[in-house]
């Protein structure tokens, strides 16, 4: 019995669905179809003026611009068809392109997060009137005062800072740009 409650729930699943469109269908043909349902509802008496159908020497003779919706003009014959194929000594460059910027971006966030600590510990207030003294068993604390923290911090982005600048010095050796690494 346990096995054929579901079998049954699913039938009724599917048997809903057709059921309703039947219904549907049933509905939309026993409408009355009036004799004028299929005349326009307002006749007009005047006459649509004709299209005016241009050709390309009508085109060279008119006065006004002519306004072009689809693709881009084409390039000029004379310029050379790029081709999509790479040489090998480009995607290295590609490569090492990506490379840096890789290098450079990892340096650049671990500044950012020793910016982001440096103005924690400048906003940081040391009085707590809370009765458990302010010591929150859960979190580690630094004995290290502020002051110091602050200073390590501040070595630690000039030791980064020199690192990214190295990197630049070594990008542009190889004769990649500055652009290129933005």
């Amino acid at each position: 019995m346990k096995r054929l409650m579901p079998v049954l729930a699913g039938l009724l699943l599917l048997a809903i669905p057709a059921f309703a469109q039947s219904q549907d269908a049933a509905a939309t043909s026993t409408k009355p179809q009036t004799p004028d349902s299929n005349a326009p509802a307002n006749p007009s008496p005047e006459k649509k003026k004709p299209k005016k159908v241009w050709t390309n020497d009508e085109l060279g003779k008119s006065s006004g611009g002519v306004s072009v919706v689809g693709g881009a003009a084409a390039p000029p014959s004379d310029s050379k068809p790029k081709t999509d194929e790479t040489t090998p000594k480009d995607a290295a460059r590609q490569q090492q392109i990506s490379n840096y910027k890789e290098q450079l971006s990892k340096l650049q966030t671990q500044i950012d997060a020793a910016d982001k600590r440096i103005d924690q510990l400048k906003n940081f207030h040391g009085e707590n009137s809370s009765p458990s003294g302010g010591i929150n068993m859960n979190q580690g604390y630094n004995m290290v005062p502020v002051s110091d923290q602050i200073q390590q911090l501040e070595d630690k982005k000039k030791q980064l800072r020199a690192k990214m600048d190295d990197l630049e010095n070594d990008a542009h050796k190889n004769g990649i740009t500055s652009d290129d690494l933005r």
